[in-house]
């Protein structure tokens, strides 16, 4: 291992076919095959804007078409199902308001919230050292770290060129998504979820401290943990 004692001890394991799962692929095959039969059909670029009960049964469904000057239109369903990350939050919110109202008979529902805590990564295309690393290698994560923290070098192809990331660092921001709101979670925090954070972060506090302790990590500080793993990177890389 370059820049390391040659008898320096360590412990590894290999696996040679990989680890990794490309989930986009999965999912592209998976729309693929359903889009066979007329019973499915996949609309992109659209937001659901309302969810309400029906008379009959069911759901009446407020979707906006965000191609086509937002025009909403109504769609009725005998299940809705939400699972759309962090900008469904807001929506299931509102629905679990309305299934409780219904006295739906869900009330562990009431205690849903969302705290938004991200991933940085280092990153080098630099083309000389991203040659020499072709792998995915883990190492071990920290005392109290969290096992999403577990550092790694990671090859990917970012944009159609191939990178080297090393990570992973946490952030918080009060966003949901990418492009979402900075009072998403204020948007998102009821009084009947409020307290239920409050008690997750006081039952896990060295979380808590370990994501602060991330958050207070300057440049310099992350490029010292990378050359635990890389002795000789360089900063300009």
């Amino acid at each position: 291992m370059e820049g390391r004692d040659p008898k320096q001890k360590v412990a590894a394991t290999r696996i040679p076919i990989g680890t990794d799962v490309n989930f986009g692929e999965i999912t592209r095959q998976l729309v693929a095959s359903l889009q066979k039969s007329n019973r499915f059909s996949l609309e992109t670029g659209h937001e659901v804007r309302d969810i309400k009960r029906a008379d009959g049964g069911g759901w009446n469904v407020t979707i906006a078409d965000l191609h086509n000057n937002n025009a909403e239109h109504l769609v009725h369903a005998k299940f809705v199902f939400i699972g759309a990350g962090g900008a469904a939050l807001l929506l299931l919110l509102l629905l679990l308001l309305l299934l409780l109202l219904q006295k739906s008979g869900i009330p562990e529902e009431d205690n849903y919230a969302g705290f938004p805590v991200d991933g940085e990564f280092l990153v080098t295309e630099n083309p000389d050292v991203v040659k020499r690393h072709l792998a995915k290698i883990y190492g071990e994560a920290s005392v109290g770290a969290p096992p999403m923290s577990v550092p790694h070098l990671d090859t990917r192809t970012l944009d159609g060129k191939q990178v080297l990331l090393f990570g992973t660092f946490a952030t918080f921001s009060t966003k949901y998504l990418k492009s979402g709101s900075l009072w998403d979670m204020f948007a998102a925090t009821t009084t009947s979820n409020f307290m239920p954070m409050v008690h997750v972060g006081l039952d896990n506090f060295d979380l808590v401290k370990y994501l602060i302790g991330q958050l207070i990590l300057s440049d310099d500080d992350r490029f010292a943990v990378l050359k635990e793993y890389f002795p000789e990177a360089k900063k300009e890389d």
